[in-house]
């Protein structure tokens, strides 16, 4: 998976910043064919499929990993190929669950005193991997680097200017907030909130764009910058896993990991390829899963572009009626994901569901309002799977009169066309972004005081139901989630389609795992303390 503050800091654009805390990028497919074997794995002692299965302590487990964490700094690395690897070495305060709620992580509980409080109590005894104790100086001085206008965090976009931390005692944590908030707790479970050794880094001892240090399960012990990673079990982890290795292997070639978990050189992996499970069906002894994820695709329309046709808000939801969802999902995406609102349908019943859905009269009837009977445009795109997406938007678009044609490019160009250059230089792209782990965090994206992009135009009362949004009280969320996306309906420029799932793959053979139903934090071994290598009995 490629996320597109990954190119950004590859490429050295000076807008570094632009995407912080919103993951949005690209993810290219394979061709169903699978390579040849990557290697025999050197583990002694792992137990074939025809023997009688047991859990063994210690052992490495390997991991199959699509890409390289190119960022190490939590405080500004919010890509998904690096929030995987935070997520193993550092712990945020709060958790999240396999059904998406919060659960107990650094801090043991909270309590509200007030709509604008919040009180966190640590546990006892947490250790930094270097042996020294967690301290409330530690988060206190972790979300003041995160709080800092001048540092650009990826936390920073979820929480309002002028919340305050403070230290109440050796255990306990006080949050102020300038005005409630309904994503400031799920923003705090996310990757990009997790706790640093402040200590050491005000110290100078560690540079976090160099080094990682944490209370996780695992830590760095080694790494070959893009090639692999060995991590080893933290000795003061309040967390112990099982195993006493996690080694890690930057695959980014799909039909190479389905390989190499043929051969055994890799236990675990995942896919973000719509048909992953068909071209893993006949790999041995592989359990498959497909995860639900509240991560979901767009069709982007660039409503500010000199000339485009969708600076007219009729036309863009012409197209927006013209969608059909269940055909995206059924045809582009092997039936995975669900169909989408602004709110991640992964979140269940909250989602409102979308309000210009599927009607290609009403598509036809805006068109012809708009004066636009024979519009014509291009829908731009950066990999295999958003192709397939494409094809069906064009054809859905077809039925009502539309011709679009499509175009591939290059990743790199991509990007500069959409997202980089100002004014943008496309008429119409799919693209994804993340949704995590709180049902108003996406709204941000459609939040023009926080959002970058330019191809959106600002409309005062979007904004003003948006804003409504992230601070409603958990009896009010519901309508106003509601009211917040149908707005966002009505603007119909960045137009939700289905959401992206993953398929995670491991061989039941060498190893036991658990992986959730669901994940906003684009994390595939959260259980990762647990995972065990299987022996034969």
């Amino acid at each position: 998976m490629t996320v597109l503050q990954d190119l950004f800091d590859t490429q050295r654009v000076s807008r570094r910043s632009v995407l912080r805390g919103m993951l949005v990028g690209s993810a290219a497919i394979g061709g169903s064919s699978v390579l040849a074997a990557c290697g025999k794995r050197d583990e002694a002692g792992t137990a074939t499929g025809a023997s009688t299965i047991a859990t063994a302590r210690g052992g490495t487990i390997v991991w199959g990993k699509p890409a390289e964490a190119t960022l190490l700094d939590p405080t500004t690395g919010g890509v998904g190929s690096s929030m995987e690897l935070f997520q193993i070495v550092y712990d945020p305060l709060i958790a999240v669950d396999g059904e998406l709620r919060l659960i107990p992580g650094l801090a043991e509980s909270w309590e509200q005193p007030s709509d604008t409080e919040i009180v966190f109590t640590l546990r006892d005894g947490v250790r930094f991997s270097n042996g020294r104790a967690l301290t409330t100086d530690d988060v206190v001085a972790t979300f003041e680097r995160y709080f800092d206008p001048r540092v650009a965090s990826s936390l920073a976009s979820f929480v309002a200017p002028g919340t305050r931390v403070a230290s109440v005692d050796a255990r306990t944590v006080r949050f102020t907030l300038p005005a409630p908030s309904s994503t400031f707790l799920s923003a705090l479970a996310s990757a990009y909130a997790v706790i640093l050794p402040m200590a050491e880094v005000r110290a100078g001892r560690v540079d976090l764009s160099r080094q990682m240090l944490g209370t996780g399960p695992f830590m760095v012990q080694s790494h070959k910058a893009g090639s692999s990673w060995m991590l080893v079990r933290n000795p003061h982890a309040w967390q112990p896993p099982i195993a006493d290795r996690l080694s890690i292997k930057i695959m980014p070639d799909d039909n190479a990991r389905i390989a190499a978990l043929r051969d055994g050189s890799i236990d675990l992996t995942y896919f973000d390829v719509p048909d992953a499970e068909r071209l893993l069906a006949d790999v041995p002894n592989t359990e498959v899963k497909v995860q639900d994820r509240t991560d979901f695709y767009v069709l982007v329309l660039n409503a500010t572009g000199k000339g485009s046709p969708f600076t007219d808000q009729r036309v863009r939801q012409a197209i927006s009626y013209a969608i059909d969802r269940d055909q995206i999902r059924d045809i582009a995406l092997a039936g995975t994901g669900q169909p989408t609102g602004v709110v991640s349908a992964a979140f269940g019943a909250i989602a409102p569901r979308p309000t210009l859905a599927h009607d290609p009269e009403k598509a036809r009837a805006l068109l012809q309002q708009a004066g636009e009977p024979d519009l014509s445009f291009e829908i731009v795109y950066p990999g295999e799977a958003f192709g397939r997406i494409a094809q069906v938007l064009q054809q859905n678009l077809e039925a009502v009169g539309v011709k679009v044609t499509l175009g591939s490019l290059e990743e790199g160009v991509w990007v500069d066309r959409v997202y980089t250059q100002r004014p943008p230089k496309f008429d119409a792209t799919v693209s994804w972004y993340a949704a995590y782990v709180g049902p108003a965090q996406a709204l941000n994206l459609w939040n023009l005081d926080i959002s970058p992009f330019a191809f959106q135009v600002r409309d005062p009362r979007t904004q003003q139901l948006i804003v409504r949004a992230q601070q409603a009280s958990r009896d009010a969320e519901p309508e106003a989630l509601k009211q917040a996306s149908a707005a966002v309906d009505e603007q119909a420029s960045m137009i939700p389609l289905v959401t992206k799932n993953a398929t995670i793959a491991w061989r039941t053979d060498l190893i036991r795992v658990e992986v959730d139903d669901k994940d906003g934090n684009i994390h595939p071994l959260r259980h990762s303390p647990e995972y065990a290598l299987a022996r034969a009995a």
